[in-house]
């Protein structure tokens, strides 16, 4: 090639000094071949007139949770969440993290996050600080970065990322602006990826129907079988004798890759609205609501959003520890409350303490 050649834009290639080395290293011939690199340009340069080419109105915030869920931790890098928003024409920004380009909230470093069963009573006493902790990371996070954004006007749209325990997506799903318009993302099990499936036009639809016909008073039970099957026999003693609700899938088998496309969650959102309706319209004097939850992470984030803290009685949100189901947040008391007491039926207190 001459130097005019050699120059042109088609065949310009422009790397940092290390990937220079790399490439350009003798022994790297047969692995950076002229096909390889031809193809590599050809994904940047496609992806980024992909990027450039959306509107401003296309932009989003990106707020990513990430925690350790029985041990199990996930990679969500910007570059992760990036893909995911851009797969579904929209190009993200970042709020910035406490360690630059790292999880906007990060919880593995939260005291107690790695918390495992057996459930004792001194680890009750550390789950409460936890949950405490965890739920003031959030909130800092909402309140000082989320927050004034949409304040300015600067923040339009919002895509989320979560990977944690189901309490506390469901906290943070209650603390996002229902003014501004959201899309929550699942993580698929099949591929470990973020990017929602296309339609394939077999998402169920989601129905709650009573299990435990009782008289109502001030607390009620509801079992969400999602992801997985909640027996009744699994339904913590003190809740027996509340009047119980279901919700699960219509005509399709509960399973962890329910989520598949986001119609699906999108079908389960309008299943919860309808049920919290029936509560407002039909069961006036329901105060709490405790919410034994097998969900996808993306649904327990909807969980939250859709609750309403002046009109929905409490949330008082279970997780599954040491083979039974343990009351440990508040959704809709004093924000982040982590549970004491509970299970107060309606003709006195009948609980537990954790």
């Amino acid at each position: 090639m001459d130097r005019a050649q050699r120059e042109d834009a088609d065949n310009l290639m422009l790397l940092c000094a290390d990937q220079h080395d790399e490439v350009d290293a003798a022994g790297g011939l047969d692995l950076f071949t002229v096909e390889k690199l031809r193809r590599v340009k050809q994904e940047h340069e496609d992806r980024i007139r992909h990027v450039t080419g959306l509107g401003s109105d296309r932009a989003t915030t990106v707020v990513r949770m990430v925690g350790s869920v029985h041990g199990n931790q996930v990679e969500l890098s910007r570059q992760t969440a990036a893909t995911a928003v851009i797969a579904r024409d929209r190009y993200p920004l970042f709020l910035e993290s406490y360690t630059r380009h790292g999880l906007e909230i990060d919880l593995r470093g939260v005291p107690g996050e790695s918390q495992a069963a057996p459930y004792t009573a001194s680890q009750a006493t550390a789950s409460r600080a936890y949950y405490r902790m965890a739920t003031q990371l959030v909130d800092g996070v909402i309140e000082r970065q989320l927050r004034p954004g949409i304040t300015r006007d600067a923040v339009r749209h919002v895509s989320v990322f979560g990977f944690a325990r189901l309490p506390l997506l469901v906290h943070l799903g209650s603390r996002l602006d229902d003014t501004v318009p959201t899309d929550i993302y699942q993580r698929h099990r099949e591929d470990e990826s973020w990017v929602w499936r296309e339609e394939d036009g077999l998402a169920p639809n989601f129905a709650a129907r009573v299990d435990h016909d009782v008289p109502s008073g001030r607390e009620a039970v509801v079992l969400i079988n999602v992801s997985g099957a909640i027996g009744a026999q699994e339904v913590p003693a003190p809740l027996r004798g509340m009047r119980r609700w279901e919700i699960r899938p219509v005509g399709a088998p509960t399973g962890p890759d329910i989520m598949a496309a986001r119609g699906c969650l999108e079908r389960f959102a309008e299943a919860l609205r309808g049920f919290f309706a029936e509560l407002e319209a039909e069961v006036k004097m329901l105060k709490r609501l405790h919410v034994l939850p097998a969900l996808p992470m993306s649904a327990a984030i909807v969980l939250g959003r859709v609750h309403h803290p002046q009109v929905h009685p409490q949330l008082v949100v279970y997780e599954r520890l040491s083979g039974c189901y343990v009351p440990t947040l508040e959704v809709g008391g004093p924000s982040g409350s982590s549970v004491g007491t509970v299970a107060r039926s309606a003709g006195g207190s009948s609980g537990w303490a954790v």
